[in-house]
């Protein structure tokens, strides 16, 4: 038999009969259709054997494998679903699938969709509907049954149900989408998930011209933004915007025809130069340059009046209040708002007293204005709390802050006294948000851990403003530790270093337990990568149970939080950290595992594509969005008087109710004081379990005990900044559970990569 190499992508689509194989780590897998064809790929969405009996579509091509002979193998796999199905049971309220499949049991497509338009009362004579779930059900028909003609125009082009929902929930207030994205299909890649090839594959069949400035300037504008965000850049070089423009739109050798829609863009504001070759998308160009401008018109301040007179009595006599005596480096942070800067940088790395000093400088301040006019302000509701702890003063999340200004008529924060805390968690953006509504009389305090990985999202501001001397800097880097057995900031600064800990011995805040795989590197020089695959795989098992034992540990304590109704501890107990999403010691495994474990609750769940969600599961939200919420107290008032709040990605929740007959998921955000009111249709995109959570979606939080699996698996996610970032989110306790060749890897692997900065491009040459 010949062999088949067909390169030229073809469709696909059968009903997927069995899955035979499916690897977590890397989610490559084989499996048969119903006709016996064999498929192979690679897929990320969901466990593919959920998928076993489902029609499936795949684009792909045809190969031929020396071992298991023709496979098709696919580059996107795709859920085939009908399409009016899909509309009722995910977006039409009051309709499941019992009784979506009732219906279209009984009617056709066309005839249910006319009734529903002009006799609804018809509907009556099906059991389970009634006048209430018939007004739900024809009220949520009326409202989104122009989401069907989208979903009928972009369906010819091969966008999924799932997207077309995304993109109306994007969109919803737009009129005449359809004509607009007509004009200009390149606004769908502002939908996560929908890239420029699917936006450009639509503009193409609309009949744009493959060359023209249209749509080379939409792809060099998605270009620069996708790669700034992926990076955390804020700028990007001409070379390197090129060839990813080459990458999108398949050309080569067409620089002449970009450099004539590069001065166009430019010319347009869309981008911006900020040195030569070198670029931004406007939106961050506009962000930093304002931040620049800030710091550098603070420094061309006259100094403020010195606070105390003999600084060195007032801070000996607070060294008594305090109950300790000050660093030569917690003083010097004094001493300088003492002498009159209107702005400091507080840099310290763990364990190294940021928060005594900052105490001891904001009480400083409290000789000269009121308590109230200071403000501690951080990017999460529980960092908040702990700053608030830790100094004494009032605190606030940064997105409280920015709506209250915004609803109000007053051009700057009405504070005095503005502390900034978890600095290096703040992006670009967000920053500049800050420093804008920041008055030239108010002074600035900006707390922060440069060892820490940078901010989500385009930008390295704190480290910029150091690099640079953008503010006076005050580094606190000397250690307090209560005593020999506490180890946590020790060992956490040696790997910020790339030192190897002394992580074996007993201490009383953390402990390293060893699941390794042994002579692993004997082994790796005779074995097949099959076999080396096998053997991680095996491993990563082991590492899961010893996880799963050590979290078993704190059911106890969990249930009674719960019990006592003291949430706010119970989310911040116990975490879970690890470094990726899919795998088995990933993300969603290690949540599906740790419910069964935490929450062994019976009752009916919420089924998720991912997770079930159930009564009293610690939940994250995941995507800025304005959301139906009341306060705590006007929720148990049974108050219907819901305000439109924004609830940002990160916040740590507790479901309190899952509300079946209006298919509502109710969370409790108890450090922001809200309880949120979620469609069972928008849980997917918008919550997520979090007994285990990303590293980086812990930046800036603090846990009592912390627990972080370590595996070879995860080997490319390796280094410094990401394991000190996570032993560092611990307070009391840090557990290691892996293999040590991995951890003492880990601890050795610098991260030096710098982001590129529309700041850096300012002031580097300068």
């Amino acid at each position: 038999m010949m062999d088949i190499d067909i390169q030229e992508q073809i469709r696909l689509s059968g009903t997927l009969k069995k899955v035979l194989y499916f690897n977590q780590d890397n989610h490559y897998c084989i499996a048969v259709l119903d006709n016996n064809q064999k498929i192979c790929g690679t897929y990320f969405d969901t466990d593919l054997k959920k998928l076993e009996g489902e029609t499936i579509l795949l684009k792909g091509r045809w190969k031929t494998h020396k071992k298991y002979g023709v496979q098709f193998e696919f580059d996107t796999l795709e859920l085939k679903e009908d399409e009016l199905f899909f509309f009722l049971t995910k977006i039409v309220q009051g309709v499941g699938t019992k009784l979506a499949k009732t219906l279209l049991k009984k009617y056709t497509q066309d005839e249910l969709a006319n009734i529903l338009d002009n006799s609804p009362s018809d509907l009556l004579s099906i059991k389970g509907i009634k006048e209430k779930k018939l007004t739900t059900i024809v009220t949520s028909w009326n409202r989104f049954k122009h989401l069907r003609e989208l979903g009928e125009f972009l369906g010819k082009y091969g966008v999924s149900s799932t997207f077309i929902t995304k993109i109306y929930q994007e969109f919803k207030d737009v009129d005449n989408l359809i004509d607009k994205i007509k004009q200009n299909p390149y606004i769908l890649t502002n939908i996560k998930g929908i890239g420029f090839k699917k936006a450009d594959e639509i503009g193409l069949a609309l009949g744009i011209e493959a060359t023209s400035s249209f749509r080379i300037g939409a792809c060099m504008s998605y270009a620069m933004r996708d790669y700034c965000e992926n990076h955390g850049n804020s700028s990007i070089s001409k070379e390197k915007l090129f060839s990813l423009c080459d990458e999108y739109l398949n050309f080569y050798d067409k620089n002449d025809l970009y450099e004539d829609v590069l001065i166009k863009t430019l010319a347009n504001n869309e981008i911006y130069q900020t040195k030569q070759n070198r670029y931004a998308p406007s939106m961050l160009y506009i962000c930093e340059k304002g931040i620049l401008e800030f710091f550098q018109s603070r420094q061309k301040q006259p100094k403020n009046k010195q606070i105390v007179l003999d600084i060195d009595q007032y801070i000996s006599k607070k060294e008594q209040t305090l109950g300790f005596v000050l660093s030569s480096e917690q003083r010097k942070a004094v001493k300088l708002i003492n002498s009159g800067e209107n702005t400091i940088l507080l840099i310290g790395y763990a364990g190294t007293g940021k928060s005594t000093s900052s105490r001891a400088i904001l009480e400083l301040l409290e000789e000269i204005v009121s308590y109230e006019d200071i403000k501690c302000m951080a990017l999460s509701g529980i960092a908040s709390q702990r700053i608030s702890d830790t100094t004494g003063y009032n605190s606030a999340t940064i997105q409280s802050e920015l709506v209250k200004i915004d609803n109000s008529e007053d051009d700057f924060f009405p504070y005095k006294v503005i502390l900034l805390d978890e600095a290096s968690m703040v992006n670009s953006v967000l920053f500049y948000k800050i420093v804008s509504k920041i008055s030239s009389e108010t002074i600035f305090i900006i707390v922060g851990d440069d060892g820490q990985l940078p901010a989500i999202g385009a930008g390295d501001i704190l480290a910029d403003a150091i690099r640079f001397d953008l503010a006076p800097v005050c580094k606190l880097t000397k250690i307090y530790r209560q005593n020999e057995l506490k180890a946590i900031a020790v060992i956490a600064n040696n790997i910020r270093v790339g030192q190897v800990p002394t992580y074996n011995q007993s201490y009383d805040d953390f402990k390293f337990i060893d699941v390794s795989i042994k002579n692993y590197y004997a082994q790796k020089a005779v074995l097949s990568q099959y076999e080396i695959n096998r053997l991680r795989d095996e491993n990563n098992n082991k590492i899961l149970h010893n996880l799963i034992n050590v979290a078993s540990s704190y059911m106890q304590d969990i249930y009674q939080l719960i019990k006592d109704k003291k949430i706010s501890q119970y989310l911040t107990l116990f975490q879970v950290i690890t470094p990726m999403k899919s795998g088995v010691l990933g993300v969603e495994n290690i949540n599906i595992n740790l419910q069964k474990l935490f929450n062994n609750n019976r009752e009916d769940a919420y089924n998720g594509k991912k997770y079930q969600f159930k009564l009293a599961d610690k939940v994250i939200h995941t995507k800025n969005e304005n959301m139906n919420s009341l306060t705590m107290s006007e929720y148990k008032q049974n108050s219907d008087e819901f305000a439109q709040r924004r609830i940002f990605n990160g916040m740590l929740g507790m479901i309190i109710k899952l509300d079946y007959q209006n298919s509502k998921c109710i969370v409790l955000y108890p450090n922001d004081d809200i309880v949120v009111f979620y469609d069972f249709k928008d849980i997917d995109h918008l919550l997520s379990l979090a007994y285990c959570l990303t590293i980086h979606k812990t930046q800036g939080m603090e846990y009592d005990t912390a627990l972080i699996p370590m595996s070879f698996s995860h080997f490319i996610m390796h280094n410094t900044k990401l394991l000190y970032t996570a032993i560092t989110r611990a307070k009391n306790m840090c557990y290691i559970v892996g293999e040590k060749e991995a951890f003492e890897s880990a601890s050795k692997k610098l991260e030096i990569t710098k982001r590129e900065t529309v700041l850096s491009d300012f002031l580097s040459n300068q």
